[in-house]
């Protein structure tokens, strides 16, 4: 009777269409995925002065798959670690990344992701946020200058007589629109590049109203 039960309440999920989460194994296997790959390519970005920086690839690319409380803890828990293995100032930049989770998932919703006209616009526009949130950190923290390839634009503003959290922004302007957009880019390239049997876990998230994976047939 208890089986005959379970099963009945099966098929009446799948009639309603409520899909099924990852597993907690999967989970947790992907999280510290999304953290490396922030930690890893942002850090490349930084040694070899990009003028991107390339530090939340991880973090949009969780958000889409898991939901916006996993891209919340996979950005923030990175640049924590990061301020033990990277820079002591990442942990500063830890809400920046909490505010890329919770933008990407509201405009995901809305299939912002759905192609690659819509992730560039989204990419321009999650640039505008972080360049917002950013600005009065660098400048609380770096004074305004913090070494990456973006500095050489802020040096130039300040040079020419603007005010340093002026020059922040604008700099954050000219290159937080462009760096997001990559990202974003990049972040749909690897979610398309998992094995299909893989991303049939997800389905019922924030990956069918963007076409990151085919809706199925009830």
């Amino acid at each position: 009777m208890i089986k005959t039960t379970k099963a009945t309440e099966g098929i009446k999920s799948q009639e309603s269409g409520v899909r099924a989460l990852p597993n907690r194994h999967l989970l947790l296997a992907l999280i510290p995925l999304g953290m490396a790959v922030n930690l890893g390519v942002g850090s490349i970005a930084q040694m070899i002065k990009l003028p991107v920086y390339l530090d939340a690839i991880g973090t949009i690319a969780m958000t889409l798959l898991l939901g916006m409380r996993a891209g919340i803890l996979v950005g923030v828990l990175s640049f924590l670690i990061g301020g033990l293995l990277v820079s002591p100032v990442l942990p500063w930049f830890s809400g920046t990344q909490a505010v890329i989770a919770i933008y990407v998932a509201l405009v995901a919703r809305r299939g912002a992701f759905k192609n690659t006209i819509r992730v560039i616009l989204t990419g321009i526009g999650l640039g505008v946020v972080a360049a917002i949130v950013s600005a009065p950190v660098i400048v609380a923290v770096y004074g305004g200058v913090d070494g990456s390839g973006a500095s050489v634009i802020t040096a130039f503003l300040i040079a020419s007589g603007k005010q340093v959290i002026t020059s922040v922004f604008l700099s954050g302007l000219a290159v937080e629109p462009v760096d997001k957009i990559l990202q974003c880019l990049l972040a749909v390239w690897l979610i398309k590049g998992l094995p299909k049997t893989i991303l049939r876990r997800f389905s019922g998230g924030l990956l069918e109203p963007n076409n990151l994976i085919k809706q199925e047939k009830q």
